[in-house]
């Protein structure tokens, strides 16, 4: 008697299915046994790739995309090709449903894809149009009618999804929503509050950060408890909790907001927000743009004398689509580029009312008792000597007071001034189709900060500066990997010529 024992392992994205064993006869205990042991050898190098592709998920920028094939009777089908195409790059993986008519595809990233399934007698099933969000997971199953596999039915995916495979609770805000929403500055951290429970607060991060970070407390949380991620790299200024880099709202794909029962895997804070940077695609797109903003149509408040300077400008330019060098190389369904630069500069007036010494008082001379502390007798006069000034005392009263300038109940100083907000951010990003060895994709982003706020009346000594120079990258590789592994055994009996 002969039997076949099939042993195979598979990892598909970080899906791995048991070896599966098939016998038919008590005795083939032993064959079993012996086959595990030969492949012993193997099973090891299939552990390497399961573990890397499992420690591969850790990088969130990603989304998953699995199901169940199935013929017209409810019947699982195993063994059916499947295959899942990008409909914006051409990227395409392919893998086989396993004896339970199951299959998935990991590591996917974000973007709108089409799934296919195909098996002998059957005709082709395919569903296009599936928008795959960051962190999702969508199920999509396939059912094959009898027919030619040269025969193929095309189902359109529903507009809107229903999140089965998991329990995270979040909100995806996406590119159409990114870019045409009105944002004040053009910082996506508004687009928070499209969720629920996301408030803004008083906090640093507003101050500090003008135009660059707020104190948003999600859900009741501290403002401090929000950790962002880019690409699946951490992106959090750990010194504010606020993005390190806010990208441009022109070079941003998506982002997902997740307040619970999120995967272990993110960890570090009570919420997230996962940011993908824009990649190319086969078409070609680009935009320059520039905003204005001014004081022309502002309104004086009650207690200022003008209306404070205004002066906001914002301006770049996006591109993105396949690398084409005419002659020499064509990157469509291959290689595909992103760049983005914004600049900002913005003048803010203030005009505020403040209380300063009277020239009196800087001279030593008060209306009130001053006790001399080295006596704890009042000083003559309520004067204070020149001699007992100390140097840095006098280099305060000369160069560090300004003169009161108005009289009022609220104070006797008005300042005016214009206070500075620079910011330049270039971001970059190539991807790389590289067939049978997976994907890759790199992206650097560059930004330079600074800005002033107002501390005391000096100026601009008393002003307080914030500068932050910040550099973000990642590189990225993800590679599908199937192995197989099949040993026939040959059996005989004793006393048996089968």
């Amino acid at each position: 008697m002969k039997s076949i024992v099939n042993i195979a392992a598979q990892s598909n994205g970080n899906v791995f299915s048991p070896p599966e064993a098939s016998v038919r006869d008590h005795t083939c205990g032993t064959a079993v046994a012996h086959a595990m042991k030969r492949t012993s050898l193997v099973c090891p190098l299939v552990f390497i790739l399961l573990g890397a592709s499992i420690g591969a998920k850790a990088q969130t920028a990603t989304g998953q995309i699995t199901g169940t094939i199935k013929d017209a009777t409810g019947a699982v089908v195993p063994g059916a090709k499947v295959t899942v195409t990008s409909e914006q790059t051409g990227f395409t993986r392919d893998t086989v449903s396993n004896g339970s008519g199951d299959y998935s595809f990991a590591l996917l990233p974000v973007g709108v894809y089409s799934v296919s399934a195909a098996q002998q007698g059957f005709q082709t099933a395919k569903q296009s149009g599936i928008q795959l969000n960051v962190t999702q997971v969508a199920r999509i199953d396939l059912q094959l009618a009898a027919g030619a596999t040269t025969q193929t039915i095309d189902v359109k995916a529903s507009t809107i999804a229903v999140e089965t495979e998991t329990s995270s609770v979040g909100q995806v805000v996406t590119q159409r929503q990114v870019t045409q929403l009105p944002l004040n500055g053009r910082n996506f951290l508004q687009l928070l509050f499209l969720g629920a429970g996301a408030v803004q607060t008083s906090g640093e991060q507003g101050s500090m950060r003008q135009g660059e970070g707020d104190a948003i407390s999600i859900n009741g949380s501290r403002p401090t408890s929000n950790n962002y991620l880019l690409d699946g790299m951490v992106n959090t200024d750990t010194s504010l909790n606020t993005p390190a880099v806010v990208l441009s709202v022109d070079a941003i794909q998506e982002f997902k907001e997740q307040t619970a029962t999120y995967s272990a895997e993110y960890g570090f804070s009570a919420n997230q927000i996962n940011i993908i940077s824009r990649g190319g695609a086969n078409d070609f797109h680009g935009a320059l743009f520039a905003f204005d903003r001014n004081d022309a149509f502002d309104a004086r408040s009650y207690f200022q004398a003008n209306i404070p300077p205004l002066r906001q400008n914002q301006f770049g330019f996006v591109i993105d689509g396949p690398i084409y060098i005419p002659k020499l190389y064509n990157g469509k369904n291959k290689t595909f580029f992103m760049a983005n630069f914004e600049g900002t500069r913005i003048r803010q007036g203030i005009d505020s009312l403040n209380l300063v010494p009277t020239p009196a008082e800087l001279s030593g001379h008060f209306t009130t008792t001053i006790i001399d502390p080295t006596t704890g007798l009042p000083f003559q006069n309520n004067a204070v000597p020149q001699d007992r000034y100390s140097r840095l005392a006098r280099l305060g009263v000369q160069k560090f007071f300004p003169a009161p300038n108005v009289d009022l109940a609220e104070g006797n100083y008005r300042q005016t001034t214009s206070l500075p907000n620079d910011v330049n951010q270039q971001t970059y990003r190539i991807d790389q189709n590289l067939g049978k060895f997976g994907t890759i994709f790199g992206r650097g982003t560059v930004s330079d900060y600074s800005s002033q706020n107002s501390g005391s009346v000096n100026v601009p000594l008393g002003n307080n500066f914030f500068v932050e120079d910040t550099t973000n990258w990642a590189v990225s590789h993800t590679h599908h990997v199937r192995t197989e592994y099949r040993k026939p055994i040959s059996l005989r009996l004793p006393g048996s010529d089968r």
